[in-house]
């Protein structure tokens, strides 16, 4: 019999907690923990949250929990799922269920008790696994536990069936190849290429969210190389131009954050550029944050390659878009990732000086307020800037103030 190791959170009275107050409104047995803490438990990776699955309809673990007076939480009730909040520590319980009807987008599902219909709906075989809280494992497919020691990703049953039921399971399979695979998986792949145009259907807000999700793989190459050439990458990120992935390979070995490695995969599929940027925006639905990175890092960038002086980069841009700058600049120069590194750590912690006038202080000096206090700070600080962030401009330009006449 394997047996799942399990962790100390596993362990811990919250957890038992939940388990008994579950198991006291049914059959011993009832829940148990699914997915991916049970798949990283076997591979010896490490967890994250405690999901679990129960025989218990939704309404029944409400019940179950108040009874039992823990706090619960409808997060996700109308898709089946109820928060428990035990210590602090949320547990995401959801009730086993099938699928009755799919588009591609949504799921109608019925509630069941019986973990094997739950099983077959799910993506992945390694993914189709259940532990109760002594650590035994069940493995209803019959796969996952051969797919966990093989590390290998496929759908469960028929690949494109699995596809239809939601299109996002494409990029779920590209991530979860990239995270837990020795290689590709042919037949899941082949279906994936084949029903790639259903990515289009998707919200934007699910293909972004899936993408920042691949992009904190450890190494998310193989995924993005295999959605280039077969031609996924196009349906993912909207006006992406045929490219090599370069920059991206080099920025992989510089950053490990998300958004920064993402810069470098749109620079190199042409994404970053004003029209396609505001494009992919729209598309994929950018927080106004997020948006406002990527522009910045861009226009940073080109700033930096006209030789921008990196303190002024930092001051016009700001640290985060020169950063971002400095780091795309060194994956497109090949430049050693120690090195890279050693050169961002050193500019976070560049001093740049702040401009030191505001208008009170022209005004103090006898320059009538409005309009013109503006146009002259914008002034200075131009060539404030110009000579090197220099005392001596902004004492000029106070004296000069000062035997004006009034």
């Amino acid at each position: 019999m394997t047996r799942l190791p399990l962790t100390d959170s596993m362990r811990a009275p919250a957890t038992r907690a939940v388990f008994a107050a579950l198991e006291a409104a049914g059959d011993p047995g009832c829940v148990r923990f699914v997915g991916g803490c049970v798949r990283n438990g076997l591979l010896g990776l490490p967890m994250t949250d405690l999901d679990l699955a129960t025989q218990l309809t939704p309404d029944e673990t409400e019940a179950a929990l108040a009874a039992a007076a823990l706090r619960s939480v409808p997060t996700g009730k109308a898709f089946g799922t109820i928060t428990a909040v035990v210590d602090g520590q949320p547990f995401e319980i959801t009730s086993l269920r099938e699928d009755v009807e799919t588009d591609g987008r949504r799921a109608v599902v019925r509630y069941t008790t019986d973990w094997g219909k739950d099983a077959q709906r799910r993506d992945f075989y390694l993914n189709a696994l259940y532990a109760d809280i002594d650590g035994q494992i069940y493995d209803p497919t019959g796969q996952g536990l051969a797919d966990i020691a093989a590390r290998r990703v496929r759908f469960i049953g028929e690949a494109e069936q699995r596809i239809r039921e939601d299109y996002l399971r494409i990029l779920r399979f590209f991530r979860f190849t990239a995270g837990y695979a020795r290689e590709i998986d042919a037949t899941s792949l082949a279906a994936c290429l084949a029903l790639k145009d259903g990515i289009d259907e998707l919200s934007g807000e699910r293909i972004q969210q899936e993408v920042l999700k691949i992009l904190a793989v450890a190494n998310p190459l193989s995924a993005f190389e295999a959605m280039l050439t077969g031609g996924v990458l196009a349906h993912v990120l909207p006006g992406w131009r045929d490219a090599h992935l370069s920059a991206f390979k080099a920025m992989l070995a510089i950053a490990t954050e998300p958004e920064r490695r993402l810069i470098a995969l749109l620079d190199d599929g042409g994404l970053l550029e004003d029209a396609a940027l505001r494009t992919l925006s729209k598309r994929l639905r950018l927080s106004q944050r997020l948006y406002l990175r990527l522009k910045s890092a861009h226009e940073a960038a080109e700033a930096l390659a006209e030789g921008e002086e990196i303190r002024r980069l930092i001051y016009t841009y700001g640290r985060e878009a020169a950063l971002d700058a400095v780091a795309l600049s060194g994956a497109h120069l090949g430049k050693a990732p120690a090195r890279a590194q050693s050169l961002l750590d050193s500019l976070r912690h560049l001093d740049v000086p702040a401009f030191p006038l505001k208008g009170a202080d022209l005004i103090a000096l006898g320059l009538a307020a409005g309009p013109e206090v503006g146009r002259a700070l914008k002034a200075i600080e131009a060539d404030w800037l110009r000579h090197d962030f220099s005392q001596a401009v902004i004492d000029a330009a106070l004296d000069r103030l000062k035997d004006s006449p009034k």
